[in-house]
């Protein structure tokens, strides 16, 4: 036996980035809170009819629940449209009025939401009240969601004399809430950074290989910033797998001292909390360091010479994927014969073209309305049905819809994608290790019906990596793959397509096929509200103040999938090495090792491996229930 000193530090913007969170920001100054706060009552899932008429006597009142206030600034957010180009709205703020006109030009983001600057003395902590009173004859409308909590609308019908929180809107049918929400310039009242799982004995590892032996003890030391009102605690739990499992994994404890964890621990996270009671401070999280003494039972016997073997890239945001079990999933691929569509593909991108160009000959005159004037939800069975009959609208955001549910479907991996004025897809290409933004409705012209994407020197693009070429202005070695047509090339050209991501988000689900909601019931066909997408933001795209879900970490939209990550430690045994395996592979099944490329052969995510001499190469890929087999990874180490 022999005890060896193990450390880890997160201290920098670099490594930072490995933990993930919600509410928090990691950068140069360590972790804070997140600044920006958007207070919403409902989640957007209304159709343009769900609609609040003020008119006349009739007045309409939101109100708002404020646990602290200390903004530099704040702005109401109402989904509002207007009949009367001249019409006037008057809002009443807690007891202060101001008027508003109909805004005349909007940009494709605002659209019918409206920005109103507030000042923040207007607000104050616990009970607050937004009146809205047509000035003159005007009919402003106002969406509502239905849902009976929080019970904070309400309707007058006599100017204000009386109100009521039921029989709302139109025709007096819904029991919901206004779409108006309040944004403020202050820190989010608490937020969790998450570290990704250490593996302890490998700070103590040689060559990249952990010894054999048991973790005796511990401890995690934070520097942190913590202004009056403010506060960070740490928390940690651990158990013996390098993915979390409620079954064999202790639960969240108080990091304080030295912690002896017991037999079995080896792989060890830790979870900072951060908290404010004042909105406009937040603390810092500025360094933790992990510090460990390893019992050794028995050193690393190899090393590792080389290895294509990266970690996975991780997002605190949870993707709903179809499930392989799905029955509608297996009827769509079963009555659309999409086996037949991608049969010709020698590689998974290349199915991916295929099923793309298939998407689109689906529709004809695909943005008419169509004969029953229908918008259809976002599910691929009802659409194609529909489209197949020219019975309804099927606009860009559908064909995106049948291309991410017919990916998934076939056990590939596909997402929504929404940006200015459009929406597409990405999906995860396992040849290029990277999320590939792809066209499947950009073309209205029913003659060309042309897909595409974008690759930088041969390499297909995200849609953050077009984001980004569109901001900078750098166009060099951007291509439109394939090249377009003659009768639509002006329309597709590098510059014009790439301003379409002036902004960007992603839908977080793709199992509608299983369940319909949440979501919004006829995506694209007005202006976005639903507050279940995830946005991208940077520097040139300040967050849009009516959504919450906004993110400046690549990771949290780009995450890993269909990859293995291997982890070496030296066995008990001489002569082998323990495997231990993990992997974000959605509708996962099994893992396939090859050891010195021979047969792929099934393993659990842990074994142990006898060693052969000299050099040896082990290949890990996983393979999911549709039989898809993901990216491999390797690593060569020597005796």
């Amino acid at each position: 036996m022999q005890k060896i000193d193990g450390e880890r530090q997160w201290a920098d913007e670099a490594t930072f980035r490995n933990c993930i969170g919600k509410g928090i920001t990691a950068g140069a100054n360590g972790i804070t809170l997140r600044r920006g706060v958007t207070i919403a009552d409902e989640m957007g899932r209304c159709n343009r009819n769900d609609v609040e008429i003020i008119k006349g006597l009739r007045q309409a009142k939101k109100r708002y629940q404020l646990p602290a206030i200390n903004a530099a600034e704040a702005q109401l957010c109402p989904y509002l449209t207007c009949d009367d180009p001249d019409g006037e709205l008057e809002l009443i703020i807690n007891g202060n009025s101001m008027i508003l006109k109909r805004p005349e030009d909007r940009d494709y983001w605002d659209d019918r939401w409206t920005r109103i600057p507030v000042p923040s003395n207007w607000l104050k902590e616990g009970d607050n009240e937004v009146i809205f009173r047509s000035v003159g004859e005007a009919a402003w409308n106002l969406l509502i969601e239905d849902g009976r909590q929080p019970d904070r609308s309400e309707v007058s019908e006599d100017g204000g004399q009386t109100w009521r929180s039921d029989d709302l809107g139109e025709n007096d049918r819904t029991d919901g809430e206004y779409m108006v929400r309040l944004w403020l310039d202050q820190h989010v009242a608490s937020g969790d950074a998450l570290s990704d799982p250490v593996d302890v004995l490998a700070t103590a590892a040689s060559g990249g290989v952990a010894p054999a032996g048991n973790v005796e003890s511990f401890k995690l030391i934070v520097d942190a910033t913590t202004p009056a009102d403010t506060q960070i605690s740490l928390q940690w739990r651990g158990g013996p797998t390098p993915v979390y499992d409620p079954a064999t994994w202790s639960a969240w404890a108080n990091a304080e001292g030295d912690i002896t964890p017991g037999q079995g621990l080896r792989w060890v996270q830790w979870r900072a909390s951060l908290r404010t009671t004042d909105p406009s401070v937040s603390p810092a999280l500025n360094k933790v360091s992990l510090k460990a003494t390893i019992v050794a039972s028995a050193l690393p016997e190899t090393s590792v010479i080389d290895s294509d073997n990266p970690s996975l890239s991780r997002s605190p945001y949870r993707f709903s994927y179809l499930s392989s079990d799905a029955k509608r999933g297996e009827r769509l691929r079963e009555r659309w014969k999409l086996d037949e569509v991608i049969r010709p593909a020698k590689t998974e991108f290349e199915a991916y073209l295929h099923l793309r160009n298939w998407v689109r000959e689906q529709w004809e005159d695909g943005w008419n309305m169509g004969e029953i004037d229908f918008c259809p939800p976002w599910d691929a069975m009802v659409i194609l049905e529909l489209a197949s009959r020219k019975l309804s609208l099927g606009m860009c955001t559908h064909y995106a819809t049948v291309m991410s549910h017919c990916s998934a479907a076939l056990g590939l991996v596909a997402r929504t994608q929404i940006m200015h004025a459009h929406c597409i897809n990405e999906v995860w290409s396992g040849e290029h290790g990277k999320w590939v933004a792809m066209d499947v409705g950009g073309d209205a012209n029913d003659e060309t019906k042309f897909t595409y994407h974008f690759e930088r020197d041969g390499v297909p693009m995200s849609a953050l990596d077009a984001h980004r070429a569109h901001v900078e202005k750098d166009f060099g070695n951007v291509t439109i793959v394939p090249q377009p047509p003659p009768a639509v090339a002006e329309q597709f050209s590098v510059e014009k397509r790439l301003a379409l991501f002036d902004r960007f988000m992603i839908s977080l689900r793709n199992d509608e096929l299983m369940t319909m909601g949440p979501g919004e019931p006829e995506h694209g066909k007005i202006s976005y509200h639903y507050d279940g997408y995830l946005f991208w933001q940077d520097e040139e795209t300040e967050p849009l103040p009516w959504f919450s879900q906004n993110t400046s970490r690549a990771e949290d939209i780009y995450w890993t999938v269909n990859r293995a990550v291997v982890h070496l430690q030296q066995s008990e045994e001489a002569g082998s090495l323990r495997i231990d395996l993990e992997t974000e592979t959605p509708n996962f099944k099994c893992f396939e090792v090859s050891v010195n490329e021979g047969d792929w052969e099934q393993k659990e995510a842990s074994f142990t491996l006898v060693r052969s001499e000299g050099e040896m190469h082990l290949a890990v890929r996983p393979v999911n229930a549709f039989g898809r087999k993901g990216t491999e990874s390797w690593v060569k180490v020597r005796s």
